[in-house]
């Protein structure tokens, strides 16, 4: 299994296997052989028996251009992780109707290595937009779904997050304001804004539940804040489908000496964005 192929002495056959998988992301759905063996730092032989033998296990597909992609047996296996089986727990519905009663996009997120990965997106639709959708990653600090997950972490774990001085501040004055109202925002600069609340489902690292103007608004096209009347009713709107979801996707506790994975503290803290 340890075996070494040239190139890539001491790797074993299954981080060679994971290497090719990993070549994949968002942004990169579809991936030739050539393609596939430059980014995974594989030789083209050894990616093409590897694609080979992940094909015959369905954990890959190919296409009739000879394009590869992620195939279901990833999905299956991906979908039993506890912070990532938003859509195996049937909670996609509560999504849509929000998402039909808003017009807004609404995405389900929850840590991954210093980002917020997104685990169900949709639009008033029902579908996904281009480009995003489940496996996009965006700045813990840039987000205000992020910065509801930062608040879960630890003081010390949020010291070593990659920030800049400016918005480590912003971020710990946030946390301070979030308590005074349960929710935040945070503006970009053409005036359109995201909206996020925590989704504390019991037995589960924290996720967080946003909304925001959808992709296919025209480029540059300026927003008028909403008022504050409406912002209250989005908000309520949001607390009631994050207890729903939290509902759902509640599991039962951890068993003794099961460790809860870090950087996250079990106080029941929320943060926010100034206005």
């Amino acid at each position: 299994m340890a075996a070494a192929e040239n190139g890539n002495p001491g790797k074993s056959v299954i981080h060679r296997a994971f290497a090719v998988l990993m070549s994949f992301d968002v942004a990169h759905r579809y991936l030739t052989l050539s393609q596939l063996s430059r980014r995974s730092g594989l030789p083209v032989a050894t990616t093409f028996r590897l694609l080979n033998h992940l094909e015959v296990i369905d954990a890959v597909e190919r296409d009739t251009a000879g394009r590869y992609s992620i195939g279901p047996r990833v999905w299956e296996l991906g979908i039993l992780a506890p912070t990532h089986d938003v859509t195996g727990k049937g909670t996609r519905p509560l999504l849509v109707r929000l998402a039909a009663r808003t017009g807004m996009m609404v995405r389900v997120f929850a840590y991954k290595s210093h980002n917020a990965l997104c685990l169900e997106e949709v639009l008033a639709n029902g579908a996904s937009s281009s480009g995003g959708g489940p496996g996009l990653t965006l700045p813990l600090a840039d987000s205000a779904a992020g910065r509801v997950l930062l608040v879960r972490m630890a003081p010390a774990a949020r010291k070593s997050l990659p920030l800049t001085r400016a918005q480590f501040d912003e971020v710990e004055e946030a946390i301070a304001a979030y308590g005074r109202q349960g929710w935040v925002r945070l503006a970009r600069s053409d005036g359109q804004a995201e909206y996020a609340v925590a989704v504390d489902a019991e037995g589960r690292p924290p996720m967080a539940l946003s909304v925001s103007p959808p992709p296919t608004r025209a480029a540059g096209a300026k927003a008028d804040p909403l008022p504050a009347s409406a912002v209250k009713s989005l908000v309520s709107e949001l607390h009631s489908v994050a207890h729903a979801l939290a509902t759902a996707l509640a599991r039962p506790a951890d068993p003794p000496g099961h460790a809860s994975p870090p950087p996250y503290d079990s106080e029941e803290d929320t943060i926010d964005h100034e206005q």
